[in-house]
């Protein structure tokens, strides 16, 4: 393995365990925090809530213009202060008129925008205090982007994966408690990211060249060539995953916007290890392109994947095959009707982590406008679906719509980037252990099925002796490879601790 090879997969290593403890974080208490939500209000107002929040989503990442992946991308390629300053003085210069010009767009006309797009005029004082967030989320957005084009984890943890949970479930406990309503706890969920904006421009400040005494070079004309089919991308990132919301509040009800939007957040728990490692992934697959390594390219991204695939599998197991006490347990039984929607989009979401992190390998190589057509194709699909199987089937017409439209998006990127660099997620330490495990995963579930009542305790059991026998799998069947047992040695040296009982366990089982 080549010293650059080792010191980029050692870095995503140490950066992607850090960000993947933060993303747990985050999405624990903000899950807490959303069971909370749910189970105060009740499905009408908690849908009422959800549109609030994916307005917000939609309109502060089209409002970054997708400068913030320029940012991500540019800044590693610089050295020089005033560079790297006209990256970050350009962005911000486009970004802060645009995004603040919407959100006091979408705070004044709050009272259209839910009678007309929603149908429901009650929804109004939810779209006017998340509209007023909107500059708020999208300067957290661009403040990310700068601290990953500085490839530092722990930044990003605090002002993406703390602020705005911890902000977030602080501020919805204290308006619960006083009894504020609906009303309030939108205002406290909107306060977080207030926080996380607050928070994210403090480190841009202090660990960049934003304020330095430099004259900035100008980047606007670069940053826009680059950013502005992600624009696009954006757009129709949004027709893949929000807008069977706003449709389902139009053809369906308020109810059925709260339902989808508890089971939704419960299959993006697996995207969280692929987006643990995605954060470092780019910037530094855009330096080895610049470099012109395509074998570490290669390398790094099968075994990226692989540990994607690994971290993800357990979690896809409870939420698919047990979708229905998942939910139960989680937000309430009330919410029970959403359990077939909720499998299909695990597959969907099971599907995109396992992939690996095409889209990101392929916008570091510079295929924005590849990224954007495809976005353009799948939504197209996913709109057609979401408008041919709502009106009938309601929410679990989403999950079809969006579990079909990840597939082939998926298939799309990796068919594509293998044509542009011939990568593929495909390795001998993925293809075994991954066979052998997924007809472990079929046997745990056949056997639970069949010998025992579906109870919260049965469930803990099983999951414990399908990661037990797991790990065992994934040390017989080669899953472990020459890059990890240099990652091992390199934190045994780093941190001075053995972990010589473990890794005689580890040999034992290998042999």
């Amino acid at each position: 393995m080549s010293r650059s090879l080792e010191g980029s997969i050692e870095r995503l290593f140490a950066g992607g365990g850090l960000l993947f403890f933060g993303l747990v974080l985050e999405l624990g208490v903000s899950f807490l925090a959303k069971a909370v939500i749910a189970r105060v209000l009740g499905p009408v107002d908690y849908g009422a809530v959800s549109l609030g929040v994916t307005t917000l989503g939609l309109l502060s990442t089209l409002g970054l213009l997708g400068l913030h992946t320029g940012v991500a991308r540019y800044l590693p390629r610089f050295d020089d202060d005033a560079d790297r300053r006209g990256v970050l003085v350009s962005a911000f210069e486009i970004v802060v008129p645009v995004v603040t010009a919407i959100g006091l767009l979408v705070a004044g006309l709050a009272d259209p925008i839910a009678t007309h797009a929603f149908g429901d005029p009650a929804v109004a004082p939810f779209v006017r205090i998340f509209g007023l967030a909107i500059p708020f989320a999208a300067l957290t957005k661009l403040s990310v982007g700068a601290i990953q084009g500085l490839q530092q984890a722990a930044p990003k943890v605090v002002v993406q994966n703390v602020t705005p949970p911890v902000t977030r479930f602080l501020a919805v406990a204290v308006a619960v408690l006083v009894g504020a309503g609906a009303v309030g706890v939108a205002s406290a969920y909107a306060l977080a990211y207030v926080a996380a904006a607050l928070v994210g421009l403090a480190f841009v400040v202090r660990r960049t060249p934003l304020l330095a005494s430099v004259s900035p070079t100008p980047m606007r004309r670069d940053l826009v060539a680059f950013s502005a089919p992600l624009v696009v991308s954006a757009a129709m990132g949004f027709v893949l995953t929000d807008l069977d919301t706003f449709m389902l509040g139009y053809f369906a009800s308020t109810e059925a916007v709260g339902v989808y939007n508890v089971v939704y957040p419960i299959a993006q728990l697996l995207t969280v290890a692929l987006t643990s490692f995605g954060f470092l992934f780019m910037p530094i697959i855009s330096e080895l392109h610049a470099d012109d390594a395509p074998g570490e390219m290669r390398r790094i991204y099968q075994v990226v994947t692989k540990w994607v695939f690994v971290a993800t599998l357990p979690v896809f197991l409870v939420v698919a095959l047990f979708s229905d006490m998942t939910i139960a347990v989680t937000f309430g039984s009330e919410y029970r009707p959403g359990a077939t929607a909720l499998t299909l989009l695990a597959v969907a979401y099971f599907t995109h982590a396992v992939a690996g992190p095409n889209a990101n390998t392929l916008t570091a190589i510079g295929h924005t406008r590849l990224v954007m057509w495809d976005s353009v194709a799948v939504a197209v699909v996913n709109a057609l679906l979401n408008l041919l199987l709502i009106p009938t089937y309601g929410y679990l017409g989403a999950g079809v719509a969006t579990a079909v439209s990840y597939v082939t998006l998926n298939l799309l990127y990796a068919t594509q980037l293998y044509r542009a660099t011939g990568i593929h997620p495909f390795s001998r330490g993925l293809v075994r252990p991954g066979a052998v495990a997924l007809t472990l995963v079929a046997v745990v579930h056949w056997a639970t099925r069949t010998f025992f009542p579906i109870t919260v305790p049965v469930l803990v059991g099983m999951f414990v002796v399908f990661l037990t026998a797991y790990v065992v799998v994934i040390l017989r069947f080669g899953g472990i490879e020459s890059e990890e047992v240099a990652l091992v040695l390199s934190f045994e040296e780093r941190f001075d601790v053995d972990l010589g009982p473990l890794k005689a366990v580890a040999r034992f089982v290998m042999e």
